[in-house]
């Protein structure tokens, strides 16, 4: 059942339809980090079964120290909440992409771009508001909102997941202040940024730890083929959401994710593509604007090989070091980390993963690793639900 709050965003002004709902006028947005812009009430997808759905407009801050606006949706179980309120999942989703046409909290119908991932993913997300989690789900910054969309740029996403926790606290003082952060592939990476971040970020919540589920990590290194044995992963398996899109071991390979990770990247510093890209791979950067990541799969995206996408003796330093500097491996964490991977992942390569984990718990970092065979990228969102669920639980001493 998809409950409807009988008055949806009491402590919040109602938002407009449509398109509107994603674009407020520019001077209400600055105020606090957290704070709610407006709300309105979901009676059906994207919310989730069991629970009262409500699509919410945020303030969060970017990399530039700008005020902007963040969507994404909060669904709270139906019932009476335990004392404390409702212990909390921030979700943060996997790739969809960096159009605005991309934010899972459009995806009403079938005719939403990334429909058959985040659908997919909202069955798992109901099971946790079964378990009695308020389960909230960042659109992240610039999906669906102004400005361009951070992808794999980790302060960005942690403030977002982040964020969202305090926003749903000011709409429905039925949900907790203890909460665990918890994503997929884009939003593994998230996720662990969240765990090293987020409690610095919203000291008025309580961050218990977080889960990554196939995290996107070491994206400089699958960018790189003569720095490790890594780089012979490249990118048909570099990407961070969805499917695979060709044989891990294929060096030459398409990768639709690299517009995605072009464009995260330009959010963090200036890599001055013109000077990088080939005139082919120039020319396919605005499918970007428009298309999700099951469509740039599609595209000639899909078929331009690596060797054709950047300019011969290109300098990816710049690029590299963005992505470097926005790997998970080296975080640091306060809170517990728990780490999921499916060994029969070609989206994310297991030996990312497992180098990753492996990175952090040389470092002394509180990290549980668990690995699942014969489970693919998606697939693991599932298989991963109850061991998630069990350590999630004894975070909260449930």
């Amino acid at each position: 059942m998809l409950a409807v709050p009988a008055q949806a965003g009491a402590n919040s002004a109602v938002g407009p339809d449509g398109a509107a709902f994603y674009d407020p006028p520019a001077s209400v947005v600055p105020s606090a980090h957290g704070s709610l812009i407006w709300s309105t009430p979901l009676a059906g997808a994207p919310g989730l079964a069991g629970a009262t759905n409500t699509k919410v407009l945020y303030r969060s801050v970017d990399l530039q120290g700008n005020a902007v606006a963040v969507s994404g949706v909060v669904s709270v179980p139906v019932g009476t909440p335990p004392p404390g309120g409702w212990p909390v999942i921030s979700w943060a989703h996997g790739t969809t992409g960096t159009a605005d046409v991309c934010a899972p909290s459009l995806d009403s119908d079938a005719s939403y771009l990334s429909h058959p991932y985040t659908s997919l993913t909202d069955q798992t997300l109901a099971q946790w508001v079964s378990a009695g989690y308020a389960v909230l789900k960042t659109d992240y910054q610039g999906l669906g909102t102004a400005g361009e969309h951070g992808y794999l740029i980790g302060v960005t996403e942690a403030r977002a997941v982040a964020d969202i926790v305090t926003a749903a606290r000011e709409l429905d003082p039925a949900v907790g202040t203890r909460w665990v952060a918890a994503g997929h592939s884009q939003g593994g990476h998230a996720a662990a940024w969240s765990d090293a971040q987020a409690q610095a970020w919203a000291p008025q919540s309580t961050l218990l730890g977080a889960v990554a589920l196939a995290p996107a990590s070491h994206i400089g290194t699958l960018y790189d083929v003569t720095a490790s044995p890594l780089g012979s992963l490249l990118t048909g398996s570099a990407g961070t959401g969805g499917a695979g899109t060709g044989s891990a071991g294929a060096a030459d390979a398409p990768s639709p994710f690299t517009p995605l990770i072009l464009t995260g990247a330009a959010t963090a510093g200036d890599i001055h593509l013109p000077g990088i890209l080939t005139p082919a791979a120039a020319n396919l950067m605005p499918l970007a604007q428009t298309d999700c990541i099951d469509q740039l799969r599609q595209s000639d995206w899909g078929r331009l090989p690596f060797s054709k996408t950047f300019a011969a003796g290109a300098d990816l330093s710049a690029l590299r070091s963005i992505l470097d500097a926005n790997d998970p491996s080296s975080l640091k964490f306060s809170t517990p980390l728990f780490v999921a991977q499916g060994k029969a992942d070609t989206t994310v390569p297991p030996t990312a993963t497992d180098a990753m984990v492996s990175q952090l718990q040389l470092a002394g970092q509180p990290v549980t690793y668990k690995t699942y065979p014969d489970v693919d990228h998606r697939s693991l969102i599932a298989a991963s639900y109850t061991d998630a669920l069990a350590w999630v639980n004894a975070r909260f001493e449930r």
